[in-house]
């Protein structure tokens, strides 16, 4: 440590590997819309992390805004999904909170 009480950093060297923030963007493509309107975005270090981010926020946005076509894309990968609905017709939460991770577990 020096004087100031920090931990020094040291500057990033040729043999570290590089950091690569993977993007995710969240949008709906609602009933009567022509355009895809945009609801979340963000990046993560790993693809893994920004999986799991886009399908927490997937989730968030059926909750509120209920069963529509959203469009998702991890890591320059596109993907569409309606939720199923349960038994009593409401959007099936739980499943849609498995799906993103179960469709792309083959790139982690």
């Amino acid at each position: 440590m020096d004087n100031s009480g920090r931990t020094p950093t040291r500057p990033p060297r040729a043999c570290d590997p590089p950091r690569m923030d993977i993007i995710w963007t969240l949008g709906v493509l609602s009933a009567g819309v022509e355009n895809v309107q945009p609801l979340a975005s963000g990046t993560a270090a790993t693809e893994g992390g920004a999986i799991q981010a886009a399908s927490d926020a997937l989730v968030l946005a059926a909750m509120d805004r209920g069963r529509h076509e959203y469009r998702l894309t991890v890591a320059e990968t596109l993907l569409g999904v309606i939720p199923g609905l349960t038994e009593e017709g409401e959007v099936d939460l739980l499943r849609l909170a498995e799906v993103l991770p179960r469709l792309t577990s083959h790139h982690r």
